[in-house]
């Protein structure tokens, strides 16, 4: 069952996906997230990888819709976002398979230089795709650079996302990896 910090969380982490603030999320807000892939950095020099990734993101809408959209009305709502991830967060395999390897997949992609970290602009990237704004992604930086040196490493930010999905401290960094909770902007 997912503690209060989880549905905050995960509550934050859908309204980043419910942009006309709706109240649901449907295929069309996981394209606007490859679309914005795109548009930051894969048009015209990678556009087989941009075809992959909108792939995996409309996989990942299909994926979702088929667990959690229980009214069938191809939207997802919050309850049956939060009733999804409770699912997932409780099984090890689909934790792997829905989180761990996107997670894994998009420190790749946002690696734009190959140097196996990510910079404060290649992350300022990454939280672009979701429409957040750079200056907050630059102070997010800061508190998931671990250990001080300017970069997160792939392993930094394994435990980042394990902290947002899985973890119950108030008080730990990765509870902002998509922005301090509560805030969106």
């Amino acid at each position: 069952m997912l503690t209060p910090l989880q549905q905050e969380k995960l509550t934050h982490y859908f309204r980043l996906y419910d942009v006309d603030d709706d109240g649901c999320v449907a295929r069309a807000d996981f394209e606007r997230v490859a679309e914005n892939v795109r548009a930051l950095h894969l048009a015209a020099e990678r556009p087989l990888e941009h075809r992959a990734i909108r792939h995996g993101f409309l996989l990942r809408w299909e994926t979702l819709r088929a667990s959690a959209d229980a009214d069938d009305n191809g939207a997802v709502d919050l309850m049956e976002w939060l009733r999804h991830w409770d699912e997932v967060l409780a099984d090890d395999g689909r934790y792997q398979g829905e989180v761990a390897q996107l997670a894994d997949r998009l420190f790749e992609l946002f690696d734009t230089d190959g140097d196996g970290v990510l910079g404060a602009d290649e992350f300022c990237n990454f939280y672009g795709i979701y429409g957040l704004k750079a200056a907050m992604a630059r102070l997010v930086f800061l508190d998931l650079d671990a250990d001080g040196d300017g970069t997160v490493t792939r392993e930094e930010l394994m435990q980042m996302v394990h902290e947002f999905y899985r973890g119950d401290d108030p008080g730990a960094p990765g509870n902002r990896l998509f922005g301090p909770v509560g805030i969106l902007g």
